[in-house]
């Protein structure tokens, strides 16, 4: 495939071989219900390359796993942070990277996250939607955000299984339905717990196109007025926000996160995709590492195929948006 756009993929995972041995040693050999797959950065490179993907921000994500021990988590996170950084030496033209950090452990995730960007100097961190039922947006994690404020970190928001995954439910994998769904709770959280108002100066990336998010914009936006009396909500929501205001402040909030196409690039998806944000916040996104290999194919001659978008807004989704997020991209 012809390297036509030069694309930015921000979804792209890298799962080492000792990676896949320590959890292995853990008694784990699938995420989820998925098996662990190992993607090395020699395959990562002639994937990039037969797809057109100029650059790619790499994640190791510690989605799927039921452990307990947090000490296990901080020396999992070190060890996978300072081997993204050895990728990025290896490869600086190519590859950028998002941290791993260890919550639910708070003093963990200090450390890590001060480690990942003063001495491995890594592009931004991963989150996950929520962390043995902790969701972005907890009371907790707040010192945690308004340090990821202060440094302006980019977050991407990986989706992990809910508490509740074990309950009785259909009979459906939860990569596919319940990851899409818990990324958007977190969302909901962090808009409801009034997060993204207190730190603007983080920059969100939602993948599988956030979610329910864009469907459910309106909803969700409607809880960015939690600071009146909750006993009196419903009379303050549609007395004093539907009637007068609407929900533009919430709005504004989701449309300043950035939502990648893994996994979305169906014309219903993207047409809601491209009816709620600018262009530049739609970033792509493969799971190249994670999915299977089809996923990169397709989601690319989707995105070209796609009736609405001419020319320019595919070079914006290629690039823009990744470059505005990792400046740093572009001088190298």
């Amino acid at each position: 495939m012809a390297n036509d756009y030069d694309w930015i993929d921000l979804h792209h995972h890298l799962l080492p071989s000792f990676y896949v041995k320590t959890l292995a040693e853990k008694g784990i050999t699938e995420l989820s219900g998925v098996p662990i797959p190992t993607y090395n950065p020699e395959e990562c490179l002639k994937d990039m390359d037969k797809l057109g993907i100029d650059k790619a921000i790499l994640s190791i994500p510690a989605s799927g796993l039921h452990i307990k021990d947090n000490e296990f988590f901080r020396n999992l996170a070190r060890k996978t942070n300072t081997f993204l950084a050895e990728m990025i030496r290896k490869h600086p033209t190519r590859f950028g990277a998002l941290a791993s950090i260890p919550l639910p452990s708070i003093d963990g995730a200090f450390e890590e996250l001060e480690y990942a960007m003063d001495e491995l100097h890594l592009d931004g961190v991963v989150l996950l939607s929520n962390s043995d039922g902790m969701y972005l947006g907890d009371p907790e994690l707040e010192e945690f955000f308004t340090e990821l404020n202060r440094r302006k970190v980019v977050v991407f928001i990986h989706p992990d299984d809910p508490p509740f995954a074990e309950m009785r439910k259909p009979d459906i994998p939860v990569v596919l339905i319940e990851w899409p769904f818990d990324t958007t709770r977190a969302v909901a959280n962090m808009v409801y717990s009034g997060v993204l108002h207190r730190n603007p100066k983080i920059r969100f990336i939602l993948p599988h196109g956030g979610g329910a998010v864009p469907y459910l914009a309106w909803r969700i936006s409607i809880l960015d007025y939690r600071q009146r009396d909750k006993v009196k909500i419903l009379q303050s929501l549609y007395d004093l926000i539907i009637r007068k205001q609407g929900p533009a402040t919430g709005l504004r909030l989701l449309k300043n996160m950035y939502y990648d196409t893994t996994a979305v690039t169906a014309p219903s998806s993207l047409r809601t995709l491209k009816e709620l944000l600018d262009p530049s916040h739609i970033v792509l996104g493969t799971d190249l590492g994670a999915a299977p290999r089809l996923m990169g194919t397709l989601v690319l001659r989707d995105l070209k195929s796609f009736y609405d978008f001419d020319e320019e807004t595919l070079r914006t989704i290629a690039r823009k948006g990744a470059l505005e997020l990792f400046p740093r991209l572009a001088s190298v």
